[in-house]
């Protein structure tokens, strides 16, 4: 047999060595026996070598056979010390393990003695139990009845200084009103100075007419003693001696004269004085007076109608305990008055048991329900542009019916209000002087009211876009203005807390409403003309209703503890209900009579800036800070449609007279109109809108 170099090298590959293969941390030290495998095959490399060139195989066998030898023993060896190593692990692994399944024992044991401890001490307390139901009903029924006296006692005590106060206050009215009749000896003392006077002045001029008869006589002595020169001289001289005795009675007579006229002068100088200072104090103290008395009011009415619902709630519990005696008794805490609302003018009997009177509970809307019912499908429209900052208000002319003449105004923070033509997309331009916040049509369409940041309520002249009246009054920004039913009163919301009503007739400020302890955002009128409704900011978060025929007015009451802002408030066609938009997101809906917070509407995810009923009232739609546009379905609450208007906010909804359009006042400087064509269907609604370009 012929060895070769490659014959010789694919042996060795075939046999590797043994230190190819794994071993354990124990055998990482060479043994004698893998030295002599590696000296073996570096002996057969040398004898293959060796056999190569004297052609004798004798000098690569040897060596190849012992290293085949070593490989096999090293390959036993190392199979001994993996078995070793493995038994090692297995013993060191239940070292570990014992002490946890140790721990597992005990662990059960223990689970075991807990569960019996348990279960005898829950037998324990089912029989201690019964033995003390009979004892515990007595027991919390006698508590009860304590608390309910101790509480009976607490509220007599709170009463007690609230009447010490009313019993005050009435003193003090008589005194301010006996120190306002004082002012009329006053005024008519003042009336006899006067009357004085005159006469004074009368006699004065008859005395210089008496003066001016004497001079002229003498100058037709004179005229006489010249002509006649011939007469004696003494004559001459006792007339030069009258004249100086008539200069002299004459410069008395001024003398005297003024000297009684300069106290006069002070006396009624004094007395005006006196007169407007008393005047100041005293409307000072008539309007401390005033809010003395609804603060007073305020704190009545809440203090009733907290011990109302005090003993509501006892009643319950009280029957609570008696079906099950088990629970814990809880003793509510009192609730105290908040003195923040605040009245303009004393409320009558009348008044104050309309606030007082309990309506029926609140009912919430139901859900809706996938039954069919009339929907809104919408045609596409464009958007009005033109505006150069945000649009905040927009408002349609009330003769806007045919749909050939459709006019809507629009207000925006860019100083100029708009007025648009919707079927040919023109528009005229009104500028103004500050930051436009709110505009309202006049029922005949003549007129347009808005409210401006700089203090002051404007009118323009449709027709003519001439400015007639510049209403100012307010001592910060108008945020709200509205038109009475009737055409002839404007109201408008400050930043002032006021409300002030304004006659076009008289073009004047008649009356101011205050009560709100935080800017007014939104008012408006009732369809009857008598209410004005008025929501607060944030630090108010009040609705109230102001009967302007009784000198009254309501604070609604909700079911939260707040409403936050109420950015927008309106009206239903009948005028029963008013509907309100709130900084929580929620729409709320009122009974306009008694106050009470009729349902509400939870669908927006941000802040609800704008709220207005169908021209029907069977609809409402809703602008969210989110950008959607929304209509509900007034008695179900089910939302109807669902508008993305765009990326910017919604500040103002308005609904066409005919109820087939609506526009939207945007943050992103546009008018959005959706165009409404009623329609039965079921299932999906949807509509479209066709924004254009920015």
């Amino acid at each position: 047999m012929k060895i070769t170099p490659k014959t010789t090298l694919h042996v060795l590959a075939v046999l590797p060595p043994s230190r190819k293969y794994s071993s354990p941390p124990n055998m990482t030290k060479l043994h004698w026996l893998e030295i002599t495998e590696y000296v073996s095959l570096y002996a057969s490399a040398i004898g293959t070598l060796a056999a190569t060139a004297t052609q004798q195989v004798v000098y690569a066998a040897f060596p190849l056979t012992v290293a085949l030898g070593l490989n096999l023993t090293n390959r036993e060896r190392l199979k001994r010390l993996n078995e070793q190593y493995r038994q090692n692990a297995i013993a060191q692994f239940d070292q570990l393990v014992d002490p946890f399944r140790q721990r597992l024992e005990n662990f059960d044991d223990f689970t075991q003695r807990l569960s019996q401890t348990t279960q005898q001490q829950i037998d324990e307390l089912r029989q201690n139990q019964k033995e003390q139901n009979t004892d515990s009903n007595q027991q919390r029924l006698a508590q009860f009845n304590t608390f309910r006296q101790q509480l009976m006692k607490a509220t007599e005590l709170q009463i007690e200084p609230l009447k010490q106060h009313l019993t005050q206050l009435n003193t003090y009215t008589q005194q301010l009103y006996t120190s306002v009749q004082q002012i009329e000896p006053l005024k008519q003392n003042l009336t006899q100075l006067n009357n004085f006077t005159q006469q004074l002045n009368a006699s004065t001029q008859k005395q210089f007419e008496l003066l001016r008869q004497q001079v002229g006589e003498i100058d037709a002595e004179t005229k006489k003693i010249t002509t006649n020169f011939q007469q004696p001289i003494t004559k001459l001289d006792a007339i030069h001696q009258r004249v100086e005795q008539l200069e002299n009675l004459t410069k008395q007579i001024n003398t005297n004269t003024q000297q009684q006229i300069q106290p006069l002068r002070q006396y009624v100088t004094q007395l005006n004085a006196y007169t407007q200072g008393f005047n100041k104090n005293t409307e000072k103290q008539l309007e401390e007076f005033k809010y003395a008395i609804a603060l007073l009011q305020t704190e009545i009415q809440n203090l009733a109608e907290s011990l109302t619902q005090t003993e509501q709630r006892l009643s319950q519990e009280v029957a609570a305990k008696i079906k099950q005696p088990q629970v814990k008794i809880t003793i509510p805490t009192s609730v105290k008055p908040q003195p923040q609302n605040r009245i303009l003018h004393l409320q009558s009997s009348e008044a104050e048991k309309t606030e007082a009177t309990k309506a029926l509970p609140p009912v919430e809307i139901p859900s809706p329900t996938p039954a069919t019912t009339q929907i809104q499908k919408s045609k596409s429209l464009p958007s009005l542009q033109g505006h150069t900052e945000r649009v905040v208000s927009v408002a349609f002319h009330p003769n806007s019916v045919d749909p050939t003449k459709r006019i809507l105004a629009s207000g925006s923070h860019d100083k100029t209000i708009k007025i648009w033509r919707l079927d040919t997309q023109e528009n005229r331009t009104l500028t103004v002087s500050g930051k436009v916040n709110s505009i309202a049509f006049s029922p005949d369409g003549k007129i347009l009211a808005c409210g401006h940041d700089d203090k002051t309520v404007k009118l323009w002249d449709v027709n003519t876009e001439r400015e007639i009246y510049n209403f100012i009054g307010h001592k910060e920004k108008v945020y709200a203005v509205a038109f009475s039913p009737n055409g002839k009163i404007i109201a408008s919301g400050s930043q002032d807390k006021t409300i002030k009503l304004w006659s076009l007739d008289e073009q004047k400020e008649v009356y101011t409403l205050t009560g709100h302890i935080d800017e007014i955002l939104c008012v408006a009128f009732s369809p009857n003309n008598r209410l004005v409704a008025s929501g607060g900011g944030e630090r108010d978060q009040t609705i109230k209703i102001w009967h302007l025929t009784q000198d009254k007015f309501l604070t609604l009451k909700g079911k939260s503890g707040t409403l936050g802002r109420i950015y927008s408030i309106c009206f239903s066609p009948d005028g029963t209900t008013l509907a309100s938009g709130h900084q929580d997101k929620i729409i709320r809906f009122w009974d306009v009579e008694t106050g009470r917070e009729i349902s509400n509407i939870i669908g927006h995810n941000d802040e609800v800036y704008a709220v207005a009923f169908s021209p029907d009232g069977r609809n409402l739609a809703s602008g969210s800070y989110d950008g959607n546009l929304k209509i509900w379905q007034v008695d179900t609450g089910e939302e109807l449609n669902h508008v993305a208007v765009g990326e910017g906010a919604i500040y103002c909804v308005a609904y066409s007279p005919d109820g087939k359009i609506i526009a939207t006042a945007n943050g992103d400087k546009t008018v959005a109109l959706v165009n409404l064509e009623s329609r039965t269907a079921q299932g999906r609604k949807d509509i479209e809108l066709e924004k254009g370009f920015d």
